[in-house]
């Protein structure tokens, strides 16, 4: 009697995070393809664009910057859309790479806390953006009122290495943990150096400020969430 074998999946991660990661790349394939006529929406919904935003809060253009952003909406939705848009193959390609090896373990957590599919996949979306928003924020901070505009999902990615850094030390999570902080201050001294490498490295400035930003309000968010659902679920 024969044993049937099935072949292991090409990528080996819950299909939600795949999904996920594969709608980011076929969103750059799209922009790619279109080429100049789409390529001012995509900039529109995903750049962050300090001197469109601190000019829209101020209610007047940031000298030598681009026209402020018309109303909220207009301001708001890049805080989010960043990590649709990319600027290359490589970009894109790293960014959903790491979006897939370290969201495994996330996911996984959470579906150890929520029963619901949709309640895990919700709460994995709701850190991601969550932690594209935050660094967004950081480098809209840093940069005032004016500076680079930032693409890309590293905000998010960056908020998913946080929470499985906490994992690794055990459930509950911990923010003040000793090997947490230990392994936070690598992360922020890496990104410092890339900081200076990575205009030779990978021919653009790199936003380590959103990368930072997204960290922390991952691994502030993911805390609140796996102490929150433990509480419900557990009684702990």
């Amino acid at each position: 009697m024969r044993q049937s074998r099935r072949a292991p999946p090409i990528i080996n991660a819950p299909p939600f995070v795949t999904a996920l990661a594969l709608g980011i790349i076929a969103l750059h394939g799209l922009r790619i393809l279109a080429g100049s006529s789409l390529d001012l929406l995509f900039v529109d919904l995903g750049g962050v664009f300090p001197d469109r935003f601190w000019g829209w809060i101020a209610g007047q253009q940031v000298p030598g910057g681009y026209a402020p952003y018309n109303n909220a909406l207009e301001a708001l939705i890049p805080l989010a859309g960043t990590a649709l848009v990319h600027g290359s193959w490589s970009h894109v390609l790293m960014n959903t790479i790491m979006l897939i090896a370290v969201g495994k373990p996330v996911y996984s957590v959470f579906a150890r806390l929520w029963r619901s599919q949709l309640s895990v996949n919700l709460a994995f979306l709701g850190l991601f953006v969550a932690a594209v928003v935050g660094g967004s924020l950081a480098h809209l901070a840093t940069h005032y009122p004016s500076g680079p505009p930032a693409i890309g999902a590293s905000g998010g990615v960056s908020g998913l290495i946080a929470a499985a850094l906490m994992i690794q030390n055990g459930l509950p999570a911990q923010l003040l943990e000793r090997r947490f902080l230990s392994a936070s201050a690598v992360f922020l001294v890496g990104n410092i150096v890339l900081a200076f490498l990575g205009p030779s490295l990978f021919g653009s400035a790199i936003a380590w400020q959103a990368h930072i930003g997204g960290y922390v309000a991952g691994a502030v968010l993911f805390r609140f969430m796996v102490r929150h659902a433990g509480r419900a679920r557990f009684g702990t």
